[in-house]
C-alpha cells in the first residue's frame, strides 16, 4: 500500500501516525473493566476531531457509538486502529486492517514475545509479517500507544489537552501514564508521547529519528529497557543528541532488572557499564528515575544556560544549609565562599542571630522582613563569582500560618530577574496536606515567573548540573 503525504507540510516522515483522521477501537465494549472501553473513553474526552468507530461483533453500540463487526465493515476510511482484543485474534485483525487500508495499528493487546514462550514469539512474528505485506505500521504490542494533545489523541482521560515542547518515547505503558501526569504540575507539557512496548515494528530508533526532526519538540525524554539493534541505536542516539537534548532513563541495568525487562517488553538489556559508556559517547543525558526525567527537562524549558558552575544557595535552616552544600558538591556544582565585601553587606541589614553569612546563606527569613530578603538576593547576585542561584523555601506549618513562605517568594522573584542570573527554586514541604497545597500553589507562581521548581535541593542540583554539562559539551563541539 502506498502511503499518502502527511496532512501537514515540512513534517518528518512518521508525522502521519500522530495525525489520524479517523480511529477505530477493536474490542470496544460496554464493560467498564474491558480494555476496549478504557481505550475508547480517553478519545471521547480528549477532543479528537476525527471520526471514532467501535469494533466488536458482540456489540451494536458502545458508549453511544455505533459498533461494527469488523474493521472491514466500517463504511468510511480508517487511518488508525487500537487493538484491545485477545492476542489469539490479532492476526485476523491485522489482515482486516491491511484490506481496509489502515495506516497504523497500535496494540494495547499483550501476550506476545514478552511471555518468553514460543507461541507468543510465533504470534508476534506472524502479525509483523502480515502487517509488512499489507503496508500497516505497528506500535507495540503490549503498549498504550500515542498521546498527541494537538490531535486529541490520548490513552488517559486525565492527561492535559495542552501541548508543550517535550517529546516522550516510553517502552512502558505505566511509566508513560505516570510520567505525563506527574510532569504537568511541574510545568512540563508534551508535544507527543509514544508508549511502544515490544517494538515489533516501530521502535526507539524510528521514534528518535522522528523527534529529532519534529519542529514541535525541543527536548526529548525517554524510558527504555533495551534495543534489538545496538549499532543502529548508537548511531541514531548520537545524531539526535547533537540536535536536541535527549534525556534517558534506562531500565534493566541490574541482573534482576534485566530479567524483569525481558518478561515486561521482551527487551535485551545491557549492563550498566556498557550503558554508561554509550551515554558518554553519544552525548545523551542519563537519569536514575522517572521523576528525574521530568526534573532534568525543567532547566531546558525555564533556564538560560549559566556561564559556569559557581552556585549560591539561599534558604532556611543551618542543618539544611550544610546538607545543601553536600548535595550540590556531589552533583558537580561549585559552592564558593562569599567574599568579605558581600558578607559585610549582608550583616549591615540582617541580625546575626541564627544566620549564616557564607555560602549556602541561611537567612532565617522568618526573622527578617521582605525588604531584607530582597537586599540579600541583590547582595549575592551582585558578586561576579556567582553563576546561578538555588533558592530553598521550606513550607512548615508555622511559616504558612503567618504567610512567611509567600513573603519569601514574592521578595526574591524581581531581584533575581533583575540580576539576569539563572535560578532554580526549591519548594520543600513537610509532610502535611497544608504544606503540599502551598507548594502546589507557589509552584504555579514560579512557573509563570519563568523559574523551574523542585521539591528538594538534591533534585534541583542534579537537574541543573546535567543541564550545564549538556551545554558544556555543546560548546566543546562548537570549539572543535
Amino acid at each position: 500500500m502506498q502511503l499518502t503525504e502527511s496532512p501537514t507540510t515540512n513534517r518528518p516522515e512518521l508525522d502521519y501516525i500522530f495525525h489520524p483522521r479517523s480511529i477505530a477501537i477493536a474490542g470496544a465494549s460496554n464493560s467498564l473493566f474491558g480494555g476496549g472501553s478504557l481505550l475508547l473513553m480517553p478519545l471521547l474526552s480528549s477532543g479528537f476531531k476525527g471520526n471514532i468507530y467501535a469494533v466488536n461483533p458482540k456489540e451494536t453500540e458502545v458508549l453511544g457509538i455505533k459498533c461494527y463487526p469488523s474493521v472491514r465493515d466500517i463504511p468510511e476510511p480508517v487511518d488508525y486502529v487500537i487493538s484491545g482484543i485477545p492476542a489469539r485474534f490479532t492476526p485476523q485483525l491485522v489482515e482486516d486492517c491491511a484490506t481496509k487500508g489502515v495506516r497504523v495499528l497500535a496494540f494495547f493487546t499483550a501476550g506476545f514475545t514478552e511471555k518468553g514462550e514460543e507461541d507468543g514469539k510465533r504470534l508476534e512474528a506472524e502479525i509483523v509479517d502480515i502487517a509488512r505485506r499489507g503496508g500497516v505500521r505497528l506500535i507495540g504490542p503490549n503498549c498504550m500507544g500515542i498521546y498527541c494533545p494537538a490531535s486529541g489523541l490520548s490513552f488517559n482521560a486525565k492527561h492535559p489537552q495542552q501541548s508543550g515542547p517535550v517529546g516522550l518515547i516510553c517502552q512502558s505503558g505505566g511509566n508513560a501514564v505516570y510520567g505525563i501526569a506527574a510532569a504537568a504540575p511541574k510545568g512540563v507539557l508534551f508535544s507527543k508521547a509514544v508508549s511502544y512496548g515490544n517494538a515489533c515494528d516501530l521502535n526507539e530508533c524510528d521514534l528518535l529519528e522522528y523527534f529529532a526532526e519534529d519542529p514541535e519538540t525541543n527536548v526529548i525524554t525517554s524510558y527504555m529497557e533495551g534495543t534489538r539493534n545496538g549499532r543502529r541505536f548508537f548511531k541514531v542516539l548520537r545524531e539526535t543528541a547533537r540536535k536536541k537534548p535527549v534525556i534517558i532513563l534506562k531500565g534493566g541495568q541490574t541482573g534482576v532488572g534485566a530479567t524483569t525487562a525481558a518478561s515486561h517488553t521482551a527487551s535485551l538489556s545491557s549492563p550498566k557499564e556498557v550503558w554508561d559508556a554509550l551515554i558518554r559517547q553519544t552525548g545523551a543525558i542519563s537519569v536514575d528515575d522517572i521523576d528525574e526525567l521530568t526534573d532534568t527537562a525543567l532547566p531546558f524549558l525555564y533556564m538560560n544556560p549559566p556561564k559556569g558552575r559557581n552556585t549560591a544557595v539561599v534558604g532556611i535552616g543551618g542543618g539544611a544549609a550544610v546538607l545543601a552544600a553536600d548535595v550540590c558538591a556531589n552533583a558537580g556544582l561549585s559552592i564558593p565562599p562569599l567574599p568579605t565585601e558581600v558578607r559585610e553587606r549582608l550583616q549591615k541589614f540582617t541580625t546575626s542571630a541564627g544566620n549564616i553569612f557564607n555560602n549556602p546563606v541561611d537567612t532565617q527569613s522568618f526573622m527578617i522582613g521582605p525588604k531584607q530578603i530582597t537586599q540579600t538576593i541583590e547582595a549575592i547576585t551582585s558578586w561576579d563569582g556567582i553563576d546561578l542561584l538555588i533558592l530553598h523555601l521550606a513550607h512548615e506549618d508555622n511559616m504558612i500560618e503567618f504567610g512567611m513562605n509567600k513573603v519569601f517568594l514574592e521578595s526574591v522573584v524581581e531581584p533575581i530577574k533583575a540580576s539576569g542570573k539563572p535560578a532554580a527554586i526549591v519548594l520543600h514541604a513537610v509532610s502535611s496536606a497544608r504544606g503540599w497545597q502551598a507548594v502546589f500553589e507557589e509552584q504555579q507562581q514560579c512557573l509563570q515567573a519563568g523559574f523551574p521548581t523542585f521539591i528538594s535541593v538534591d533534585r534541583a542540583a542534579k537537574a541543573v548540573s546535567r543541564f550545564i554539562a549538556y551545554h558544556e559539551r555543546k560548546d566543546l563541539e562548537i570549539d572543535l
